[in-house]
C-alpha cells in the first residue's frame, strides 16, 4: 500500500492497469500531476485513455458530473470509472492532445483566444437548472451557498475540515500579516452588495493545465475539482487577474477582446466592470488563503500586489 495516491509512480500505474484491464492495456505513460492527483495516459483496445490517482473522490465525482455539460465549444472527457486504489482514488475517462492553454506561445495563443471565448459562452450556457445554490458544487451537483454575495463574503472563513484550515493563522503570522485580505474583502462585499449576480457554471481553474488547444481550437476541458456556480464574469476575470503570468494572454487583452465579443453577440453584461472587479479581488483573497496555507511567501507578494490593482477601480 502507498503512503498517498500522488506517489504512484510510472511502474505502479503498469501494474494497476495490468492487473485492472489485462494485456489489452498498453502504451501507459506519465501525462501530468496537479496539487491533487497524479495523471498516466494509456491505450486500452482501439481508445485512449487517462487514468488519475489523487486523495479526493469528490474532484473526480465532479468530472463525473461535468461530462453532462460538454458541448461542441465545451469538451469534457468522459469519465469511464472511479474507484479505490493506494489508500485513495482513481478516475479513468476519455483522452485528449493539446498544448495547456496557459503554455501556448502568442501566435498560438491569438489564433485560440476565440475559440476561449467560445468555451467561456458555451460555459455560461450550459444547463444547470436541475441544480441549486452558489459557489462550490458537491458530488449530487448542488453547492451550499443561498446567494452569491453569501459566496463571495464566506472566503473569509477559516472552516475547519477544509483543505487548507489553518490558513488564517499563517496568513497573520507572514508578513503584513492579513491587513490586506482585510481591506480587500470589504471593498469586494461593497462591490458584491451593489449588483445581482446571474447564476452560472465556472470553471474557475483554466490556467493550471486543466484545459488544452490545439490549431487554433479547445480540445478538453477538465479537472473540476475547482468548479463553481456564480456570475460568468468570474471566469473571465481569472484571465484577466493571471495574465500578468503568462505574457502571451497578457499582449492579448482578453478583457477588450471579450467585450467585443459580447457586443457583436447582442450580449448585455450590466455592471460588468464592477462585477470583473469584485470577482477579480475574491479571486486574489483565495489565493493569499491559500498561499499563505503552502507557505509561499514570495507568490504571496506577488498576489497581494495584483490584488491591489483592482481595490479601487
Amino acid at each position: 500500500m502507498l503512503e498517498s495516491p500522488t506517489s504512484v509512480e510510472l511502474a505502479d500505474a503498469r501494474t494497476f492497469l495490468i492487473e485492472r484491464f489485462g494485456v489489452d492495456s498498453r502504451e501507459v505513460e506519465v501525462v501530468g500531476e496537479g496539487a491533487w492527483s497524479r495523471c498516466y495516459g494509456f491505450v486500452l483496445g482501439d481508445g485512449e485513455m487517462v487514468i488519475r490517482f489523487g486523495r479526493h473522490l469528490e474532484d473526480f465525482q465532479r468530472d463525473r458530473i461535468a461530462a453532462r455539460f460538454a458541448a461542441r465549444d465545451l469538451p469534457v472527457p468522459q469519465v469511464t470509472e472511479i474507484d479505490a486504489a493506494f489508500g485513495g482514488w482513481y478516475c479513468i475517462s476519455t483522452r485528449a492532445h493539446g498544448t495547456p492553454l496557459e503554455q501556448l506561445d502568442d501566435a498560438a495563443w491569438a489564433a485560440t483566444a476565440p475559440s476561449v471565448l467560445s468555451t467561456l459562452d458555451a460555459l455560461r450556457r450550459a444547463d444547470i437548472s436541475a441544480t441549486t445554490g452558489y459557489g462550490p458544487w458537491n458530488h449530487a451537483g448542488n453547492a451550499p451557498h443561498s446567494s452569491w454575495t453569501e459566496y463571495l463574503t464566506a472566503v473569509i472563513d477559516d472552516q475547519p475540515g477544509s483543505r487548507f484550515h489553518g490558513w488564517k493563522q499563517r496568513l497573520q503570522q507572514a508578513p503584513g500579516g492579513d491587513a490586506s485580505f482585510g481591506r480587500a474583502h470589504e471593498r469586494m462585499v461593497e462591490l458584491a452588495d451593489g449588483y445581482t449576480s446571474p447564476r452560472h457554471l465556472i470553471h474557475n481553474d483554466l490556467l493550471n493545465r486543466n484545459a488544452l488547444a490545439s490549431e487554433g481550437s479547445v480540445t478538453s476541458v477538465f479537472d473540476w475539482g475547482c468548479s463553481i456556480y456564480g456570475d460568468f464574469v468570474y471566469e473571465l476575470a481569472t484571465f484577466v487577474f493571471w495574465s500578468p503570468w503568462h505574457a502571451a494572454i497578457k499582449r492579448t487583452d482578453l478583457m477588450s477582446t471579450a467585450l467585443d465579443h459580447y457586443g457583436d453577440m447582442g450580449l448585455d453584461v450590466p455592471n460588468f466592470h464592477t462585477r470583473l472587479r469584485c470577482c477579480a479581488l475574491h479571486i486574489g483573497l483565495v489565493h493569499l488563503a491559500y498561499n499563505a496555507f503552502l507557505g509561499d511567501l514570495e507568490t504571496l507578494r506577488l498576489t497581494d500586489e495584483r490584488m491591489s490593482l483592482f481595490l479601487d477601480g
